[in-house]
């Protein structure tokens, strides 16, 4: 039961890891209101590659926090998995920051969402 609590509390605090371990890694305090967000095409592109990362280090941190039953090595996979994010963001050329209100973006505004539809 203690396991299964424990995979719980981390698969969810890992489920959100795209855009809130990306913004507690680097710190980054959320506008307080909703802004207008003009991105261009290439930036988009950059956004949805650094999302498919991101979806794919998540996957598989899941994966492996649910078959861990040790709290040190399923904290050790949520800090990889962190910084593995964060390395996909800037590898895909953006910075943590850009990723981060691109995602917010996204979430709130229908034509972004439907712009990154079109990408992907």
């Amino acid at each position: 039961m203690r396991k299964l609590t424990l995979t719980a509390m981390l698969t969810a605090s890992l489920a959100a890891l795209p855009v809130a371990s990306v913004m507690a890694a680097q710190q980054t305090p959320a506008p307080k209101a909703q802004q207008q967000v003009n991105v261009s095409d290439a930036k988009l592109e950059q956004f949805v590659t650094a999302q498919k990362s991101i979806t794919s280090i998540r996957d598989s941190a899941m994966e492996k926090l649910n078959k861990s039953e040790n709290p040190d090595q399923a904290q050790q996979i949520q800090q990889q998995a962190n910084q593995d994010m964060v390395e996909a963001v800037k590898d895909a050329g953006l910075s943590v920051e850009d990723y981060n209100l691109i995602a917010r973006a996204v979430q709130t505004d229908p034509n972004m969402r439907s712009r990154v539809a079109d990408i992907q």
